[in-house]
């Protein structure tokens, strides 16, 4: 009958229906009015324009009960969110961690860094050494030296300006380029033997 199939379909699925959705959830060789007609018999008629219908829903325990099972449920996602925020915060702490190592160097980095580092420190102390031994000059030498080096550049470059006055002298006569009167005189110049005051 019709009535059994419409119950059949709304136990199976248990949900809200409107009439043509059940229409074509029954199985079975059943036209709407044979459906509207098994609904009706299902259920008391109200006026209103369309209807939703759906299976009753069994009562299998008190209030009391169910006050209990909804605290229970309470209870346990009471739980879990407290679970969940120490997973959390552990989370976070590792995040942390590990965001902190990233910056530091690793072991095997650090070795290499040592044996970088006593290496020079063994090129200083070389070095060191070395210095050690260089006798250090007494400041008053130093000072007298500082004057004699004075002097000597002072009449170095008096005698040049009086060489270079003759050698002008004379080229105001000379047939010749500047380069061959020094071949023919034998004058050598700073260049010549690649003197330069710099470098001193």
């Amino acid at each position: 009958m019709a009535s059994e199939a419409v119950l059949k379909f709304l136990e199976e699925h248990n949900r809200p229906f409107s009439i043509s959705e059940v229409e074509r959830g029954v199985t079975g060789d059943f036209g709407k009015t044979a459906i509207q007609k098994a609904l009706d018999s299902l259920v008391q008629k109200e006026n209103v324009k369309e209807k939703v219908y759906c299976i009753m829903q069994k009562d299998d325990g008190s209030s009391s009960e169910l006050r209990e099972s909804l605290l229970e449920i309470d209870r346990k996602i009471n739980e879990r969110a407290l679970q969940l925020k120490e997973v959390t915060d552990k989370l976070k702490s590792y995040s942390a961690d590990v965001a902190q190592l990233k910056g530091k160097i690793t072991l095997a980095d650090a070795m290499n860094q040592k044996l970088q580092l006593e290496k020079e420190l063994e090129d200083v102390k070389t070095q060191l050494e070395k210095y050690s031994e260089t006798k250090i000059i007494c400041p008053k030498r130093k000072l007298l030296s500082e004057k004699e080096y004075e002097k000597y550049l002072s009449d170095y470059k008096k005698r040049k300006r009086i060489c270079m006055d003759v050698v002008n002298s004379i080229l105001e006569n000379y047939s010749k380029s500047k380069k061959h009167l020094f071949e023919d005189i034998g004058i050598e110049t700073d260049e010549d033997v690649g003197f330069s005051l710099n470098k001193l």
